[in-house]
């Protein structure tokens, strides 16, 4: 069974397991802004002047670095870059690290998912943020939909995964011991 991790651009992994310890066990997926703290094994980044910024700094020699097709040419056609054609509305929050979920969803038979927040939160009161909130949640559920043999783990949520999320038979939610457990069992 193969496996991996995809971890939110925000996690900081000292306050669980550790990258050492992840890294240890599979493949680390996410958003290049994890790289610093996670040592992301495979780093995503949507937008072109991002992907400029971290190619003129070789940053694609120190992981294997994600971007989409569409960026290669204006990027120079550089020799150590993975490309991918997942289509993502550019205008959603963190499309790195949905980017980072589909690629991952694509490859691995097991995605444990770890940093992100699947719930729907109630507190939101501006219309714009709540939109973007929905458009988020969505885009993860219709990723988690697409690779439905694939499943998706997310891990230590603080609260009960969004309705988008019901029915859905290739997720789980369960905290980190959990899922160690299980994948020592592997």
């Amino acid at each position: 069974m193969e496996i991996c991790w995809v971890v939110q651009k925000d996690y900081d992994p000292k306050l669980g397991i550790g990258a050492e310890k992840m890294k240890e066990l599979c493949t680390v997926w996410g958003a290049h802004s994890s790289w610093r703290q996670c040592q992301t094994d495979n780093c995503v980044v949507e937008d072109f002047s991002e992907a400029r910024r971290l190619v003129d700094r070789d940053f694609n020699l120190k992981t294997n670095l994600w971007t989409h097709e569409e960026n290669y040419d204006d990027l120079g056609r550089p020799g150590a870059l993975s490309l991918h054609k997942i289509a993502i509305d550019k205008t959603l929050q963190d499309k790195d690290d949905l980017v980072a979920l589909a690629l991952a969803g694509a490859r691995y038979d097991l995605v444990m998912c770890i940093g992100f927040d699947i719930s729907f939160h109630k507190d939101i009161t501006d219309k714009l943020e709540l939109h973007e909130h929905k458009r988020y949640l969505s885009a993860i559920a219709n990723i988690v939909r697409g690779f439905n043999q694939t499943q998706f783990v997310f891990i230590d949520l603080l609260d009960d995964p969004s309705e988008n999320f019901d029915g859905l038979e290739n997720i789980t939610c369960d905290n980190i011991q959990n899922v160690l457990t299980l994948v020592s069992e592997l």
